[in-house]
């Protein structure tokens, strides 16, 4: 008999079928020892997955086009006006439209094939960055335009990031969630470390409109790997209710879990206290260490690969049961370093404070996502995923009293100060909230076959839906 468990994944479902089609019941797994992974194959564990593989290239595809896009934005804007306000007019472009519409697309993602979801967004950005790209070229752009292309693209990020994060639990089996979300984060580290590169480099050659016709590109390219995903196990449930019903259903489902509703706070919590940092980071680059814009990049860079290392580091921690301790481990690491890099006497010895703050940070967030991920029910996955994200349109709320203190007290000092507030509420929150100090999730047991192959074959007639179930380790780990 041939054990699936020692035959890559990539062919695994359809040796599966030939033994079942021998035995007519799915095979017991036959004992045998285990050889250690290296460090490598643990690693990168989760690209053995086939959905997974194609998942993950659509990924950097589409982190890349966004990256580059952020960039071009800000290098547009201020070339149009020559104001810094104009920045502002763009960013705030971007959040608003993606705030206000998360509870809503959370929904969408819930009941509509995901695949589907992903390329009609996708098309969103091409279209729009497209006219973009054609009115630089013709000179014909102005500021509004681009402001309304940051809109979009904030719509299409609302629509686009929840699915891609509800997506990644049905494509590997559950021992592997951690190590996909830990890959899936590394790579948009790695994205902002290239992309902004890329996007400089080119622009010289090709002119700012022909870059934004290559970033349409890049989410050309999204799209086409994603023709390879599965075309079952992409939608959480079919539509049994209102929309408007679902949308209260997945806020109803958040505010009756009270562990969830902790590990979304402090999904919540903690960009309030980072983001202010890297907003502050021209400040620190002119003022501070008189390094100006090569400095700059240089300290963009260096968050890039601190974020990049946390989420390799993260990618091996699978096994590691104590999630509460791993998540205020990453955090006490971001704030201490953040401090020291703060009241750094120099830009040589600041550089690497950054650069393990961010791991810190990435270590924390890839945690907290784990715990989200691996325990909430299937059929709500989008919905608390667009509300998560709504994360990011709070930012304001942590960067604006953080301006003002530099404006009043420079940016060092206004730092730091951030910096031992966010120690000190991570103290007390762990002191005074055991749930999260002590939450586990225990090493998932190792199951045979991912969330959509069990649909596939469920669909083609190999498995019945108990079958597929018992092969999945489906509904054996949720709140």
């Amino acid at each position: 008999m041939v054990n699936p468990a020692t035959v890559s994944p990539w062919k695994r479902p359809h040796l599966l079928t030939d033994e079942l089609s021998e035995v007519g019941q799915p095979p017991e797994p036959e004992p045998h020892p285990e050889a250690p992974e290296s460090f490598l194959a643990s690693t990168f564990k989760a690209l053995a997955e086939r959905d997974y593989a194609w998942f993950f290239a659509s990924n950097l595809a589409f982190s890349m086009a966004i990256s580059m896009q952020f960039i071009l934005y800000g290098f547009l804007a201020f070339d149009i006006t020559g104001s810094a306000k104009a920045l502002g007019a763009v960013a705030a472009g971007n959040a608003v439209p993606a705030l206000l519409a998360a509870p809503f697309t959370g929904a969408i993602a819930d009941r509509v094939h995901k695949r589907l979801i992903l390329a009609l967004s996708q098309a969103a950005a091409i279209g729009s960055s497209t006219t973009l790209g054609i009115l630089v070229i013709s000179s014909q752009v102005q500021l509004w335009h681009v402001v309304a292309v940051s809109m979009v693209l904030g719509l299409v990020l609302a629509f686009n990031m929840p699915t891609r994060q509800a997506l990644v639990p049905q494509l590997v089996p559950r021992q592997k969630l951690m190590n996909a979300i830990s890959l899936q984060m590394g790579q948009m580290n790695l994205s902002r470390i290239i992309a902004p590169a890329v996007a400089g480099l080119l622009v010289s050659p090709l002119g700012l409109g022909w870059v934004f016709i290559v970033s349409s590109g890049l989410f050309f390219g999204a799209t086409l790997f994603e023709i390879k995903l599965p075309k079952h196990g992409m939608t959480g449930h079919e539509a049994s209710s209102s929309f408007l019903a679902e949308v209260k259903d997945g806020f109803r489902y958040i505010l009756r879990n009270k562990t969830l509703r902790l590990l979304l706070a402090a999904n919540i919590f903690l960009p309030m206290f980072a983001f202010p940092v890297q907003q502050t980071l021209p400040v620190f680059a002119r003022e501070v260490f008189d390094k100006g814009p090569a400095g700059l990049g240089l300290m963009a860079a260096m968050t890039g690969v601190g974020g990049l290392v946390g989420a390799l580091i993260a990618a091996n921690m699978d096994r590691q049961p104590k999630k509460g301790r791993l998540m205020f481990a990453g955090a006490a690491v971001m704030g201490a370093f953040y401090f020291a890099f703060a009241l750094s006497p120099s830009f040589v010895v600041g550089l690497p404070l950054l650069a393990v703050a961010a791991s810190g940070q990435m270590l924390f967030m890839t945690t907290n996502s784990t715990v989200i991920q691996g325990t909430i029910s299937a059929d709500m996955r989008g919905r608390v995923m667009a509300i998560m994200s709504m994360s990011i349109g709070l930012t304001p709320v942590g960067v604006v009293p953080v301006t003002i203190g530099v404006d009043e007290f420079g940016a060092p000092w206004s730092i730091a100060v951030t910096s031992l507030i966010l120690l000190t509420l991570l103290a007390l929150t762990f002191w005074r909230l055991p749930a999260l100090r002590q939450m586990r999730l225990e090493a998932p047991k190792a199951v045979k076959l991912s969330p959509v192959q069990a649909a596939e074959m469920v669909a083609d007639g190999r498995l019945s839906e108990a079958e597929a179930a018992r092969l999945s380790g489906a509904r054996d780990h949720e709140f």
